[in-house]
């Protein structure tokens, strides 16, 4: 079934054989005390095929027994903080029953970056390594990357991302760029929501050495999966290329 994107100028079809990326972003890309310590891009994949049966439908029913009061669309810092044990188990049989394609750059206060660029772009072109290293593993037609819609961020990413290309095996796609508004309260950008909010968390975690090393929701999401549809990085430092 395809997937039908509706904008100002009407309907974007995007056949079975659409390779989609969703992305959002976490933290502040300046990075100091006042914004936090965190920065990163991540989301989901998936071939427009498997859009229903992956993500959408049971994305949905999960949200609708077992948050029926949780408002759409949803912002795991806000509506996920807290999860009951029932919650929790719904959110753990999603990402790890459920195999489509997660991917995460996260920088942070304790990077060091001494190339010339800022982490927007920086991490913009991890992201990009991270899609091709997942996108290996697909087949298909076109690449094409859903950015929810926000006041500050969605034209930095947006920028960092044009113009690009995609190099799977012998061929390259340029890289087609989408903004969906919040209010769309599309399935994979709620779960791109979490997936980018879980790479932050611990990259946090992380940073603050604290006793176990790795969070359930990152182990769920990153570590308990076919090792094929995951691509994470955390960027600890970042030097110039002048080759």
């Amino acid at each position: 079934m395809p997937l039908v994107l509706v904008h100002d100028e009407g309907n974007l079809i995007l056949a079975d054989d659409v390779f989609v990326v969703a992305l959002d972003d976490t933290g502040h890309e300046e990075l100091h005390e006042a914004n936090g310590e965190c920065f990163g891009i991540g989301g989901c994949a998936f071939m427009v095929s498997d859009y229903q049966r992956l993500i959408e439908a049971p994305w949905n029913f999960m949200l609708q027994r077992f948050f029926p009061d949780v408002p759409r669309p949803v912002h795991a810092v806000e509506h996920f903080r807290n999860p009951t044990k029932d919650q929790m188990s719904a959110l753990t049989h999603f990402f790890t029953k459920f195999e489509f394609f997660r991917l995460a750059v996260t920088v942070s206060t304790k990077t060091i970056n001494s190339a010339d660029a800022g982490y927007i772009d920086i991490v913009g072109a991890s992201i990009l390594q991270r899609i091709a290293e997942v996108a290996a593993n697909a087949s298909f037609s076109r690449v094409f990357i859903l950015f929810e819609a926000s006041e500050r961020t969605d034209q930095k990413v947006m920028q960092a991302l044009s113009g690009k290309k995609l190099r799977s095996g012998n061929r390259e796609f340029p890289i087609e760029l989408g903004v969906i508004p919040k209010s769309a309260c599309a399935a994979a950008l709620e779960v791109a929501d979490v997936i980018a909010h879980t790479a932050g968390g611990q990259t946090r975690h992380r940073n603050r050495r604290d006793s176990q090393p790795v969070r359930k929701d990152f182990k769920d999401i990153f570590q308990t999966v076919d090792r094929r549809l995951v691509s994470f990085m955390e960027i600890t430092s970042a030097v110039q290329n002048n080759a």
